[in-house]
């Protein structure tokens, strides 16, 4: 009983971090020129100097250590609806910290969100199938595998690029969706980078990941698509509310790899009917709130889009003018 009162409680923590996190690092973006508009090298000077940003970033990688410890204490099928108690935070937070004012349709898209969330975590398996790195392998080579793949990720690049070439058009939405995506195909890889290693024989098993050419392909592709999904929420935040942005990526972050799950790795081939019917209700209600969240978005009217940078540029030059 007290192992699952804690795996609950570091869970909150974790997912609570993580929506806390993506709110700060919207507060930073705002602040900050358009990435559009700015160099590369400034604009690493901009983020890696704004508090918030940073605040942000640093809560986001201490909620794996919480999820580490969570996971560690109790099932998947414990710690993940938790994710839903995440993203309630985000709402309250976002709504007292960044004063963002919430619609009733957007409550609306994250109560159904929430709800898929959560039965999706409670119709997870308790244990989890280990592969060798050679397993894994052959799992990618799959056409299905590299069909799926291949389809995602073009389809990121796609919206990006119409996007951009629209003057970023759409671009909260956009941006947001697909870091999501590159945040889950990233979690994929980790999976399949993670394979080779052993941690109750860590030094045998890394010397023999080191020598195995697929184990540094896995590496770079999941640092590539990390690193993509970090990059892409930063423009999501400069062009629209976190309560769109940050709900759309952390669900896509999760359907993502349960995709890849079912056609990459086969999950789901032994479940049983009612488990089956359930989770397929989940990703529809998980589908169905960002759907909600996107569709009914309110796009800023010029007048509030004017009133906005004159409140960021208030605040950017009233710690020199003091």
């Amino acid at each position: 009983m007290a192992s699952t009162v804690l795996a609950i409680s570091f869970g909150i923590i974790s997912y609570s971090l993580v929506n806390i996190g993506l709110v700060l690092q919207k507060k930073g973006a705002s602040l900050l020129p358009n990435i559009e508009k700015t160099s590369f090298w400034h604009n690493l000077k901009n983020f890696f100097t704004n508090k918030f940003w940073l605040i942000g970033i640093i809560c986001t990688n201490v909620s794996f250590v919480f999820l580490a410890i969570a996971m560690n204490q109790g099932p998947l099928s414990i710690v993940s609806p938790m994710q839903g108690v995440g993203l309630i935070v985000l709402l309250v937070f976002s709504f007292l910290y960044l004063k963002e004012k919430i619609a009733i349709c957007e409550i609306i898209g994250i109560i159904t969100i929430v709800i898929g969330i959560v039965i999706l975590g409670v119709t997870n398996s308790t244990s989890e199938t280990i592969y060798s790195i050679s397993e894994i392998n052959l799992f990618f080579l799959q056409p299905k595998s590299i069909v799926f793949l291949c389809v995602f990720t073009a389809l990121v690049f796609a919206l990006v690029i119409f996007s951009v070439a629209r003057k970023f058009q759409f671009a909260s939405v956009i941006f947001g969706l697909g870091a999501g995506i590159l945040s889950g195909l990233g979690a994929i890889f980790t999976k399949a980078y993670m394979s080779a290693i052993d941690f109750s024989n860590f030094s045998s098993t890394i010397i023999f990941a080191f020598k195995q050419g697929i184990w540094w392909l896995f590496f770079l592709i999941m640092v590539v698509y990390n690193l993509l999904s970090e990059v892409f929420p930063q423009i999501a935040y400069q062009k629209g509310k976190v309560v769109l942005v940050a709900p759309i990526f952390a669900v896509m972050a999760l359907i993502v790899p349960v995709f890849g799950g079912i056609i990459i790795f086969s999950e789901w081939n032994d479940l049983a009917p009612w488990n089956l019917s359930l989770k397929i209700v989940a990703i529809i209600l998980v589908l169905s709130g960002v759907m909600i969240l996107s569709y009914f978005h309110k796009r800023p009217t010029k007048a509030a889009v004017q009133e906005e940078e004159k409140i960021v540029e208030e605040e950017i030059t009233t710690p020199f003018t003091e």
